[in-house]
Protein backbone atom coordinates (compact mmCIF):
# COMPACT_ATOMS: atom_id res chain seq x y z
CA UNK A 1 0.00 0.00 0.00
CA UNK A 2 1.63 3.48 -1.04
CA UNK A 3 1.12 5.80 1.96
CA UNK A 4 2.33 9.88 0.94
CA UNK A 5 2.19 12.59 3.49
CA UNK A 6 1.26 16.42 2.99
CA UNK A 7 2.58 17.62 6.07
CA UNK A 8 5.58 16.16 8.18
CA UNK A 9 5.62 17.49 11.67
CA UNK A 10 5.92 15.54 14.76
CA UNK A 11 3.05 13.20 14.37
CA UNK A 12 4.03 12.79 11.01
CA UNK A 13 7.51 11.69 11.87
CA UNK A 14 6.25 9.54 14.35
CA UNK A 15 3.98 7.60 12.35
CA UNK A 16 6.69 7.88 10.14
CA UNK A 17 9.47 5.72 12.09
CA UNK A 18 6.48 3.65 13.79
CA UNK A 19 6.50 1.83 10.23
CA UNK A 20 9.62 0.58 10.82
CA UNK A 21 9.19 -0.33 14.41
CA UNK A 22 5.99 -0.90 16.56
CA UNK A 23 3.71 -0.66 13.33
CA UNK A 24 5.44 -2.98 11.28
CA UNK A 25 3.83 -6.10 12.57
CA UNK A 26 -0.05 -4.86 13.16
CA UNK A 27 0.15 -3.84 9.31
CA UNK A 28 1.80 -7.23 8.34
CA UNK A 29 -1.23 -9.11 10.36
CA UNK A 30 -3.30 -7.07 8.14
CA UNK A 31 -1.44 -8.06 5.08
CA UNK A 32 -0.02 -4.68 4.47
CA UNK A 33 3.20 -4.04 3.14
CA UNK A 34 3.74 0.07 3.82
CA UNK A 35 5.48 1.66 0.70
CA UNK A 36 5.81 5.91 1.48
CA UNK A 37 6.64 7.12 -1.53
CA UNK A 38 5.91 10.90 -0.99
CA UNK A 39 6.30 13.68 1.63
CA UNK A 40 5.66 17.48 1.33
CA UNK A 41 6.36 19.57 3.60
CA UNK A 42 6.19 23.38 4.16
CA UNK A 43 9.38 23.82 5.40
CA UNK A 44 11.95 20.67 4.38
CA UNK A 45 10.47 20.52 0.62
CA UNK A 46 9.26 17.71 -1.23
CA UNK A 47 10.12 14.52 -2.97
CA UNK A 48 8.54 11.65 -4.06
CA UNK A 49 10.18 7.63 -5.03
CA UNK A 50 7.74 5.51 -6.67
CA UNK A 51 9.89 3.01 -5.42
CA UNK A 52 9.81 4.11 -1.85
CA UNK A 53 11.36 6.82 0.13
CA UNK A 54 14.34 5.78 2.41
CA UNK A 55 12.42 6.39 5.75
CA UNK A 56 14.83 6.66 8.35
CA UNK A 57 17.44 9.43 5.74
CA UNK A 58 14.19 11.25 5.71
CA UNK A 59 13.82 11.46 9.19
CA UNK A 60 17.43 12.30 10.16
CA UNK A 61 17.73 15.02 7.11
CA UNK A 62 13.88 16.79 8.26
CA UNK A 63 15.24 16.21 12.23
CA UNK A 64 18.69 18.06 11.04
CA UNK A 65 16.44 20.67 9.98
CA UNK A 66 17.34 19.95 6.09
CA UNK A 67 15.51 19.80 2.88
CA UNK A 68 14.17 16.36 1.49
CA UNK A 69 14.53 17.79 -2.17
CA UNK A 70 17.52 15.81 -2.72
CA UNK A 71 15.63 12.48 -2.60
CA UNK A 72 13.74 13.23 -5.16
CA UNK A 73 13.29 11.45 -8.31
CA UNK A 74 11.77 12.69 -11.18
CA UNK A 75 10.48 16.32 -12.23
CA UNK A 76 10.68 19.32 -9.41
CA UNK A 77 7.59 19.34 -7.55
CA UNK A 78 6.31 23.22 -7.83
CA UNK A 79 4.18 22.91 -4.87
CA UNK A 80 1.85 20.98 -2.60
CA UNK A 81 -1.15 21.14 -5.59
CA UNK A 82 1.27 19.87 -7.87
CA UNK A 83 2.28 17.34 -5.36
CA UNK A 84 -1.05 15.81 -4.70
CA UNK A 85 -1.52 15.13 -8.66
CA UNK A 86 1.09 13.90 -9.34
CA UNK A 87 2.41 11.22 -6.36
CA UNK A 88 1.56 7.56 -7.02
CA UNK A 89 -0.34 6.86 -4.21
CA UNK A 90 -3.22 5.00 -2.61
CA UNK A 91 -3.18 6.48 0.56
CA UNK A 92 -2.66 9.93 1.54
CA UNK A 93 -2.24 11.65 4.87
CA UNK A 94 -3.15 15.21 4.99
CA UNK A 95 -1.57 16.15 8.99
CA UNK A 96 -0.98 19.94 8.41
CA UNK A 97 -1.60 22.18 10.48
CA UNK A 98 -5.10 23.68 12.27
CA UNK A 99 -6.29 26.76 10.51
CA UNK A 100 -9.39 27.72 12.76
CA UNK A 101 -11.21 30.32 10.85
CA UNK A 102 -11.19 28.57 7.05
CA UNK A 103 -9.92 24.81 7.45
CA UNK A 104 -7.55 26.03 4.17
CA UNK A 105 -5.52 24.68 2.96
CA UNK A 106 -6.12 21.73 4.55
CA UNK A 107 -9.89 20.97 2.79
CA UNK A 108 -8.62 21.56 -0.41
CA UNK A 109 -5.67 18.94 0.11
CA UNK A 110 -8.23 16.07 0.86
CA UNK A 111 -10.23 17.23 -1.63
CA UNK A 112 -7.88 17.28 -4.42
CA UNK A 113 -6.70 13.86 -3.21
CA UNK A 114 -10.14 12.14 -3.06
CA UNK A 115 -10.83 13.70 -6.73
CA UNK A 116 -7.79 11.88 -7.72
CA UNK A 117 -8.97 8.73 -6.26
CA UNK A 118 -7.32 8.21 -2.91
CA UNK A 119 -8.01 7.44 0.19
CA UNK A 120 -7.40 9.95 2.45
CA UNK A 121 -6.52 10.10 6.05
CA UNK A 122 -6.46 12.93 8.19
CA UNK A 123 -5.48 14.61 11.94
CA UNK A 124 -6.37 17.62 11.17
CA UNK A 125 -10.05 18.88 12.62
CA UNK A 126 -10.42 21.61 10.31
CA UNK A 127 -11.59 19.55 7.21
CA UNK A 128 -14.27 17.54 9.62
CA UNK A 129 -15.48 20.96 11.34
CA UNK A 130 -15.55 23.41 7.86
CA UNK A 131 -16.21 20.30 5.09
CA UNK A 132 -16.97 16.82 6.49
CA UNK A 133 -20.55 16.48 4.49
CA UNK A 134 -18.93 17.37 1.34
CA UNK A 135 -15.74 15.58 1.71
CA UNK A 136 -18.18 11.94 2.38
CA UNK A 137 -20.07 12.74 -0.23
CA UNK A 138 -16.87 13.28 -2.27
CA UNK A 139 -15.42 10.17 -1.42
CA UNK A 140 -18.00 7.77 -1.65
CA UNK A 141 -18.83 8.84 -5.34
CA UNK A 142 -15.14 7.85 -5.85
CA UNK A 143 -15.58 4.73 -4.37
CA UNK A 144 -12.53 6.01 -1.85
CA UNK A 145 -12.74 7.09 2.32
CA UNK A 146 -12.47 9.52 3.97
CA UNK A 147 -10.85 9.00 7.44
CA UNK A 148 -10.43 11.45 10.38
CA UNK A 149 -10.41 9.24 13.96
CA UNK A 150 -7.19 11.50 15.31
CA UNK A 151 -9.60 14.81 15.09
CA UNK A 152 -11.02 14.56 18.34
CA UNK A 153 -9.27 13.38 21.36
CA UNK A 154 -6.05 11.80 19.46
CA UNK A 155 -6.47 7.95 19.13
CA UNK A 156 -9.07 7.92 21.32
CA UNK A 157 -12.30 5.85 19.64
CA UNK A 158 -14.53 8.32 19.54
CA UNK A 159 -15.99 8.41 15.78
CA UNK A 160 -15.21 4.82 15.50
CA UNK A 161 -17.50 4.46 18.75
CA UNK A 162 -20.71 5.88 17.46
CA UNK A 163 -20.20 4.18 14.20
CA UNK A 164 -18.96 0.91 14.68
CA UNK A 165 -19.90 -0.10 18.21
CA UNK A 166 -23.47 1.84 18.42
CA UNK A 167 -25.55 1.31 15.99
CA UNK A 168 -29.12 2.70 16.17
CA UNK A 169 -27.96 5.51 18.58
CA UNK A 170 -29.23 8.72 18.21
CA UNK A 171 -26.19 11.12 19.92
CA UNK A 172 -28.75 13.96 22.36
CA UNK A 173 -25.77 16.26 23.01
CA UNK A 174 -21.80 16.00 24.60
CA UNK A 175 -20.35 17.97 27.18
CA UNK A 176 -16.13 17.11 26.76
CA UNK A 177 -12.91 18.43 28.07
CA UNK A 178 -10.80 18.52 24.29
CA UNK A 179 -8.26 20.41 24.86
CA UNK A 180 -5.22 19.13 26.40
CA UNK A 181 -3.33 22.11 26.72
CA UNK A 182 -5.36 24.20 28.43
CA UNK A 183 -6.08 21.14 30.79
CA UNK A 184 -2.58 20.61 31.47
CA UNK A 185 -1.96 24.75 32.10
CA UNK A 186 -5.41 25.38 34.20
CA UNK A 187 -3.98 21.83 36.23
CA UNK A 188 -0.35 23.38 36.37
CA UNK A 189 -1.80 27.00 37.52
CA UNK A 190 -3.52 25.27 40.61
CA UNK A 191 0.37 24.28 42.02
CA UNK A 192 1.06 28.09 41.52
CA UNK A 193 2.61 28.05 38.10
CA UNK A 194 1.67 31.25 35.47
CA UNK A 195 0.21 30.75 32.64
CA UNK A 196 3.09 31.51 30.44
CA UNK A 197 5.08 28.89 32.15
CA UNK A 198 2.89 26.14 32.02
CA UNK A 199 2.20 27.40 28.27
CA UNK A 200 5.92 26.68 27.75
CA UNK A 201 5.73 22.98 29.51
CA UNK A 202 3.12 22.00 26.76
CA UNK A 203 4.61 23.05 23.97
CA UNK A 204 7.86 21.20 25.22
CA UNK A 205 5.70 18.10 25.43
CA UNK A 206 4.49 18.84 21.47
CA UNK A 207 1.17 19.08 22.98
CA UNK A 208 0.12 22.93 22.20
CA UNK A 209 -1.00 24.25 18.46
CA UNK A 210 1.87 25.11 16.08
CA UNK A 211 0.03 28.62 16.98
CA UNK A 212 -0.67 28.39 20.74
CA UNK A 213 -3.32 31.14 21.15
CA UNK A 214 -5.77 28.65 18.88
CA UNK A 215 -5.62 26.94 22.23
CA UNK A 216 -5.50 29.54 24.50
CA UNK A 217 -8.43 31.57 22.86
CA UNK A 218 -10.50 28.30 22.58
CA UNK A 219 -10.48 28.06 18.75
CA UNK A 220 -8.96 24.54 18.67
CA UNK A 221 -11.66 23.43 21.24
CA UNK A 222 -14.63 25.29 19.07
CA UNK A 223 -13.50 23.65 16.16
CA UNK A 224 -13.41 19.87 17.79
CA UNK A 225 -16.72 20.67 19.03
CA UNK A 226 -17.76 21.08 15.35
CA UNK A 227 -16.69 17.97 13.98
CA UNK A 228 -18.39 16.38 16.65
CA UNK A 229 -21.92 17.89 16.44
CA UNK A 230 -20.88 18.18 12.24
CA UNK A 231 -20.08 13.87 12.55
CA UNK A 232 -22.24 12.76 15.30
CA UNK A 233 -25.08 14.71 15.45
CA UNK A 234 -25.13 15.99 12.01
CA UNK A 235 -25.11 19.20 11.97
CA UNK A 236 -23.71 21.91 9.74
CA UNK A 237 -22.36 24.50 12.28
CA UNK A 238 -18.98 26.23 11.84
CA UNK A 239 -17.09 27.53 14.08
CA UNK A 240 -17.64 31.18 14.11
CA UNK A 241 -20.96 30.62 15.09
CA UNK A 242 -19.77 28.91 18.55
CA UNK A 243 -20.15 30.87 21.49
CA UNK A 244 -16.18 30.52 23.00
CA UNK A 245 -14.44 32.09 25.02
CA UNK A 246 -10.98 30.60 26.33
CA UNK A 247 -8.51 30.96 29.53
CA UNK A 248 -6.79 34.06 28.50
CA UNK A 249 -6.86 36.50 31.62
CA UNK A 250 -7.29 33.29 34.32
CA UNK A 251 -4.63 33.36 36.63
CA UNK A 252 -3.32 30.89 39.42
CA UNK A 253 -5.04 33.16 41.94
CA UNK A 254 -8.09 32.33 40.42
CA UNK A 255 -7.49 28.75 39.52
CA UNK A 256 -6.28 28.34 43.19
CA UNK A 257 -9.22 29.80 44.43
CA UNK A 258 -11.26 27.10 43.01
CA UNK A 259 -9.59 24.51 44.28
CA UNK A 260 -9.97 26.05 47.83
CA UNK A 261 -13.72 26.05 47.32
CA UNK A 262 -13.84 21.92 46.26
CA UNK A 263 -13.52 23.30 42.85
CA UNK A 264 -11.47 23.25 39.65
CA UNK A 265 -11.29 25.18 36.47
CA UNK A 266 -11.39 23.33 32.97
CA UNK A 267 -12.13 24.96 29.34
CA UNK A 268 -15.09 22.90 28.70
CA UNK A 269 -17.02 22.00 25.09
CA UNK A 270 -20.71 21.31 25.38
CA UNK A 271 -23.09 20.16 22.39
CA UNK A 272 -26.41 19.74 22.25
CA UNK A 273 -29.56 19.28 19.63
CA UNK A 274 -32.00 22.28 19.49
CA UNK A 275 -34.99 23.15 17.26
CA UNK A 276 -33.31 24.08 13.84
CA UNK A 277 -29.23 22.22 14.22
CA UNK A 278 -27.02 21.64 16.73
CA UNK A 279 -25.42 24.45 19.11
CA UNK A 280 -21.96 24.57 20.45
CA UNK A 281 -20.45 26.49 23.36
CA UNK A 282 -16.92 26.51 24.87
CA UNK A 283 -15.91 28.59 27.62
CA UNK A 284 -13.98 27.83 30.93
CA UNK A 285 -16.18 26.29 33.64
CA UNK A 286 -15.78 26.03 37.60
CA UNK A 287 -16.61 22.05 38.23
CA UNK A 288 -17.41 20.33 41.26
CA UNK A 289 -14.14 17.66 41.83
CA UNK A 290 -16.38 15.16 41.97
CA UNK A 291 -17.48 15.68 38.37
CA UNK A 292 -16.01 13.21 35.68
CA UNK A 293 -14.83 16.27 33.68
CA UNK A 294 -12.74 17.59 36.32
CA UNK A 295 -11.04 14.20 36.72
CA UNK A 296 -7.39 14.60 37.48
CA UNK A 297 -4.35 12.90 34.95
CA UNK A 298 -6.69 13.25 31.85
CA UNK A 299 -6.17 15.08 28.84
CA UNK A 300 -9.20 14.49 27.06
CA UNK A 301 -12.79 13.52 28.56
CA UNK A 302 -15.68 12.88 25.95
CA UNK A 303 -18.99 12.54 27.39
CA UNK A 304 -21.86 11.31 25.19
CA UNK A 305 -25.60 11.53 26.30
CA UNK A 306 -27.69 8.87 23.69
CA UNK A 307 -31.30 8.17 23.46
CA UNK A 308 -30.66 4.79 23.84
CA UNK A 309 -27.64 3.81 25.64
CA UNK A 310 -27.73 6.96 28.19
CA UNK A 311 -24.66 8.82 28.87
CA UNK A 312 -20.81 6.75 27.66
CA UNK A 313 -17.96 8.62 28.54
CA UNK A 314 -14.05 8.28 27.26
CA UNK A 315 -11.28 8.55 28.88
CA UNK A 316 -7.74 9.53 27.77
CA UNK A 317 -4.97 9.87 29.83
CA UNK A 318 -1.60 11.82 28.64
CA UNK A 319 -2.34 11.89 25.51
CA UNK A 320 -0.46 13.83 22.40
CA UNK A 321 1.72 12.26 19.43
CA UNK A 322 2.10 8.51 20.21
CA UNK A 323 -1.69 8.54 20.09
CA UNK A 324 -2.45 10.47 17.48
CA UNK A 325 0.02 8.78 15.13
CA UNK A 326 -1.99 5.32 16.43
CA UNK A 327 -5.12 7.49 15.12
CA UNK A 328 -3.24 7.06 11.83
CA UNK A 329 -2.56 3.41 12.16
CA UNK A 330 -6.25 3.02 13.03
CA UNK A 331 -7.48 4.21 9.89
CA UNK A 332 -5.29 3.13 7.56
CA UNK A 333 -6.18 -0.29 9.07
CA UNK A 334 -9.80 0.53 8.19
CA UNK A 335 -8.72 1.44 4.66
CA UNK A 336 -6.99 -2.07 4.36
CA UNK A 337 -10.10 -3.73 5.32
CA UNK A 338 -11.91 -2.20 2.93
CA UNK A 339 -9.50 -3.10 0.26
CA UNK A 340 -9.30 -6.49 1.51
CA UNK A 341 -13.13 -6.86 1.15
Amino acid sequence: MRLAFVGFGSVGRRFAHRLGGAYREVLHRARVEPLVTGICTARHGAAIDPAGLELARCLRRVGAGGSLTGFNRGAPIADVHAFIECVPADVLFEITPLEPRTGEPAISHVAAALRRGLHVVTANKGPVAFARSRLIALARRRRRLFLHEGAVMDGAPVFNLVERCLPGVRVLGFRGLLNATTTRILARMEHGVSAAAALRETQAAGVAEADPRNDLEGWDAAVKGCALANALMGGSLRPAAVRRRGIVGLTPIDVRRAVRRGRRLRLIVRGRRRRGGVGVSVAPESLPAGDVLAATGADGILVLETDLMGEIAVWEGAGGVDQTAYALLSDLLAIAGREAA
